[in-house]
C-alpha cells in the first residue's frame, strides 16, 4: 500500500506556511509514512525553480530531493518520499519541463505570479484542452470539489 497527499500548496500561497519548503514536505512525509507529494503550485515561477535546484530525477515521472538538503534522521522503517509534478488547477504533470511549457502558455491568460494558486477565469474544459495540447500525457483531478464558491459543486462554477 502506497500513502499520498496530491494536493499540497507552497509558500507562495496565500494563507499557506512560510515552512512550506521542499525540505520540509520531504522532512514530513518520512515522519508520517506519506510515499507520494504533490509538488503543488508549479505554475508559480519561483516555486517552479526552487523545484528545479532541489528535486531530482527518479524514476520515470517522479523526483526526489536532493540528499544534501534533506534534513532530521531518516524515521526507521520509512522511504525516501517521491515528489509528482502537481499543481492547483487540479494537474498532474510528467515533469518540470512540462510544468514550464504549460505556465508559459497559462501565463498569456491570466495571472500565475501573484500567488501560488493560478488566476485564469478560464473554463475547466478549456483548460483541459490546454494542459492535453502542451502534454498528453498529463493527469487531470478536479480538487476541492466541495468548496462553496468556485469548486466543481460550487455556487459559481458555471456548472449547474
Amino acid at each position: 500500500m502506497y500513502i499520498g497527499d496530491l494536493h499540497i500548496h507552497s509558500r507562495y500561497s496565500r494563507a499557506t506556511s512560510r515552512d512550506l519548503t521542499p525540505e520540509s514536505l520531504d522532512f514530513w512525509a518520512r515522519r508520517k509514512g506519506i510515499h507520494l507529494v504533490g509538488t503543488g503550485d508549479f505554475t508559480h515561477p519561483a516555486w517552479r525553480e526552487e523545484l528545479k535546484e532541489k528535486l531530482k530525477p527518479a524514476e520515470e515521472g517522479l523526483y526526489v530531493l536532493d540528499p544534501d538538503l534533506r534534513r532530521g534522521e531518516d524515521v526507521p522503517g520509512s522511504s525516501v518520499p517521491r515528489f509528482v509534478i502537481s499543481g492547483e488547477i487540479s494537474s498532474l504533470l510528467p515533469g518540470l519541463e512540462e510544468a514550464e511549457a504549460l505556465s508559459k502558455k497559462l501565463e498569456t491568460i491570466g495571472n500565475i505570479h501573484s500567488d501560488g494558486r493560478p488566476i485564469l477565469g478560464l473554463d475547466c474544459r478549456d483548460l483541459l484542452e490546454i494542459t492535453l495540447e502542451i502534454c498528453s500525457r498529463a493527469i487531470y483531478i478536479p480538487a476541492h470539489i466541495w468548496t462553496p464558491h468556485f469548486s466543481l459543486f460550487g455556487a459559481f462554477s458555471g456548472f449547474d
